[in-house]
């Protein structure tokens, strides 16, 4: 027997019949809406319900007994030496039937048991850096990846370096290293010091100075120091010494290092700068070697006041040594503080007995002052040790010139000679002594070798002229006179000699011939043309005698002896107007010349007879 139903079962039945049927009326409505019984939409939806799309979640590695669980697009960094094991892939797939992992290169699905990486590696290299892919593929098709870095330590990698004998290989070894771990100084500070042990300065300089951006350490601004000596890069040596000061201060060795630097590159103010702040931390010994120092180094740079207060502050503890006073001296001599001068240098050379070269300093010193007995012991002094010493000789010969005695500067002179034959000041001085004495074959012998060595020597020949026209050699004082026209032509007393001398032999185209030469050296000397007017008269030239003339009176136009040789000229080839004109000129000049008032009278009663017979 059924129960019978109670009014609210009763109510519930309805209540659901209701609901089916408006499902059924919503389900016609839409099956027929989207194309009825032709279409798939159905079916696709229907095909989707029973086999979704496949979806991957995510990956469980066992890493070294660490579950890691990586997400789509996440990465797991490993070392090569790790333990892995895959755990577990969930994906949408049921059962993930269809589900296998893949990466190029690599054996993932080994995986599947716990696995040290380094066995699966590229010849099972545990040294390099490896990036992988990993695929999750359902069939052919991918669904997600993950990826897996594996790579060694800079622990691992500096140790292997360390153990790679070939220096080349280990280089190779760490430029790959660095190149596959970026920018890791230790790296980086290790491939730069093999750099420097192969002597490869250049390239360990480069990466030295990418480290020090980011990390300045003094130890390694100390190897970029060394790698920029080596290239001879002293400016940028200076600049990373400076680097380290910066950061140690007190280092003296380095200050001290960049002060002989900067000395050597000729930056002296700089340099004396250093010294200055390294000088209070010196022992005494070495405080006296930096002053001198500093007053050399002032002085070179042209700062003599300040490199004399070095000097002399050097000279309070050092009183023996003598170049120290010879500096000193120099100064005070350019400071023209002579007297001073002089003391510093007496004190240089009590100081060393051997010392020439300070002796004769302070002879030309003391000369140059007038004090010829002080300098001449000095000079003595040197003398004694070296008697063919030339420069003391000469210092010598200048003092025993000044005092007079000519037969001792004689003896000096020809000692020098005997060192020198070819000096041509010593020649001159021996000629001229010889010539004042009186030796005159002895001043030619001097003189005539001195021209031979010098033929231009204008006062070799100039003496040998004096001493030849003395001695009445007209012919060789002739020569020495064409010689000097030669060399200065414009020096007007060596034409009067050559014009007397041809004169006396009647060589009147000769005579022509070089006062020619004169007036073109000297057109403004009216006795030099009057010497070629009488040239050209006595050659009957009388045409070019009167235009040399008239150029004279150009210069001289009031000369009376020149107009009354023109008048004769003029008259006697004929030409009696011009000729009286001329006299007429002298009588307005100098009315009382008689010969001038005859010679005017003469020719105008010649003009007139002249006149009567050409009207007959």
């Amino acid at each position: 027997m059924f129960k019978e139903e109670t009014p609210r079962w009763k109510k519930k039945r309805r209540i659901r019949a209701v609901f089916l049927g408006a499902s059924l009326l919503l389900c016609g409505f839409l099956y027929f809406s989207i194309g009825g019984t032709g279409s798939n939409y159905l079916k696709l939806a229907l095909d989707r319900l029973l086999h979704p799309v496949p979806v991957f979640n995510y990956i469980i590695f066992e890493h070294n007994g660490v579950k890691k669980r990586l997400i789509p697009d996440q990465t797991l960094h490993t070392h090569p030496l790790d333990r892995l094991k895959i755990v577990k892939i969930d994906t949408s797939v049921h059962l993930n039937r269809g589900i296998r992992l893949f990466s190029k290169g690599f054996d993932i699905n080994a995986l599947q048991e716990e696995t040290v990486i380094a066995k699966l590696l590229p010849g099972q290299d545990a040294y390099r850096h490896y990036t992988y892919t990993i695929k999750i593929k359902h069939e052919n098709d991918s669904i997600g990846n993950v990826g897996l870095v594996i790579s060694p330590s800079v622990e691992d990698l500096l140790e292997k370096a360390n153990r790679v004998i070939d220096p080349e290989k280990r280089l190779v070894f760490l430029r790959l290293a660095v190149r596959e771990k970026g920018n890791d100084l230790r790296l980086k500070t290790r491939l730069a010091d093999e750099y420097l042990a192969l002597k490869k300065w250049e390239q360990g300089a480069n990466i030295i100075e990418d480290i020090i951006v980011e990390k300045p350490e003094v130890s390694l601004l100390r190897r970029l120091m060394d790698a920029y000596e080596h290239l001879h890069q002293y400016r940028k040596v200076i600049t990373t010494l400076r680097k380290i000061l910066i950061q140690t201060p007190e280092d003296l060795e380095i200050r001290l290092k960049l002060a002989g630097l900067l000395e050597k590159q000729g930056r002296l103010k700089e340099a004396v700068k250093e010294y200055t702040i390294i000088l209070p931390r010196l022992p005494e010994d070495e405080r006296i070697v930096c002053m001198k120092n500093m007053g050399y180094l002032l002085f070179q740079d042209g700062q003599k006041k300040k490199a004399l207060e070095w000097y002399l502050k050097a000279a309070k503890y050092d009183k023996k040594d003598p170049n120290l006073y010879y500096n000193i001296g120099s100064i005070y001599d350019e400071l023209k503080r002579h007297e001073l001068a002089e003391e510093y240098l007496r004190l240089a050379v009590d100081l060393r007995k051997d010392d020439i070269g300070g002796r004769l300093r302070l002879g030309q010193s003391l000369f140059k002052k007038g004090k010829l007995k002080e300098a001449k012991r000095y000079v003595k002094e040197i003398l004694k040790r070296d008697p063919d010493h030339l420069a003391a000789l000469t210092v010598l010969a200048n003092i025993v010139e000044k005092e007079g005695d000519k037969k001792a500067l004689k003896g000096i002179y020809r000692q020098i000679l005997s060192h020198e034959p070819k000096n041509t000041t010593i020649l001159f001085n021996l000629g001229v002594l010889e010539a004042e004495g009186g030796n005159v074959e002895k001043a030619i012998y001097y003189l005539e070798t001195l021209v031979k060595i010098d033929p231009k020597d204008i006062q070799a020949r100039e003496a040998l002229f004096d001493i030849y026209q003395r001695e009445k050699r007209g012919y060789l004082a002739f020569d020495q006179a064409l010689e000097l026209i030669n060399l200065a032509p414009r020096k007007i007393s060596n034409y009067d000699y050559i014009f007397k001398y041809l004169m006396e032999q009647s060589e009147f185209e000769k005579l022509a011939k070089y006062m020619l030469k004169g007036v073109k050296a000297n057109p403004k000397s009216f006795e030099l043309r009057q010497y070629l007017i009488l040239a050209h008269l006595n050659l009957k030239k009388n045409d070019l005698a009167v235009k040399e003339m008239k150029e004279a009176l150009k210069l001289k136009p009031n000369d009376i002896d020149l107009l009354r040789l023109m008048a004769k000229v003029k008259e006697e080839a004929g030409d009696l107007d011009q000729a009286l004109k001329l006299y007429q000129k002298i009588l307005e000049i100098f009315p009382g010349d008689e010969k001038a008032e005859n010679a005017y009278l003469r020719l105008r009663l010649k003009l007139l007879n002249k006149g009567k017979a050409s009207v007959q």
